[in-house]
């Protein structure tokens, strides 16, 4: 049986990003689900909520990167799907807030100038993983983060512990916020290899 790899791309990247080639180019025999998200992450996390519900029984297993890692720790917390997470951005309300009132532009070509009516909407999704890892925690074995020590966008302490309060293992890369070389991480590193090509179903 394949596994189905639904890739989740961080805020303003796209569908078609390196997290998804390196999925393509190194498991080609599995599927990957990679779909453009809007910029609100209430829409994206009810167009990654439909995806997870449709595949529920099949060999589902989320990668996310950035904004994407937040979204897809969430659908664990709702669906108990595994997750492969990089460089996770877990405070994303402070994020955006420290972008308010800027133009940002998106790997598509369009641009949205960033209010506090995406703050709010990251506050809430902010909630809903403090929740989360309040009353449940992670599946153990099921989610795996990979952190970038040079990223120059995350306070890698603060994520880390969150991280770590939730229960999920954590491994450590020396590489940036893009997290450069996963396509050889995925390539080469067993733990990363062996987590997505485990079958949970």
């Amino acid at each position: 049986m394949k596994n189905i790899f639904l890739n989740i791309h961080g805020f303003g990247s796209s569908g078609a990003n390196s997290k998804a080639a390196a999925l393509s180019e190194n498991f080609p025999k599995h599927e990957l689900i990679s779909p453009d998200l809007p910029p609100d992450p209430l829409q994206s996390l009810e167009i990654i909520d439909s995806i997870v519900t449709e595949n529920k029984n099949r060999p589902l297993i989320l990668q996310g990167s950035s904004m994407g890692g937040l979204y897809s720790l969430i659908m664990h917390f709702r669906h108990s799907v595994p997750a492969l997470l990089i460089n996770p951005a877990l405070t994303p309300a402070t994020l955006v807030r420290s972008r308010l009132g800027e133009i940002y532009e998106f790997s598509n070509g369009e641009s949205i100038l960033i209010s506090q009516e995406h703050v709010d909407s990251f506050a809430m999704v902010e909630k809903e993983l403090e929740k989360g890892i309040a009353e449940k925690g992670v599946c153990a074995g099921q989610v795996l983060a990979l952190i970038g020590e040079q990223d120059e966008l995350l306070d890698q302490q603060v994520m880390k512990s969150i991280l770590r309060k939730a229960g999920a293992e954590i491994i450590s890369y020396n590489t940036d916020h893009h997290f450069e070389g996963f396509d050889q991480v995925a390539r080469h590193d067993i733990k990363v290899r062996d987590f997505l090509l485990t079958m949970r179903n």
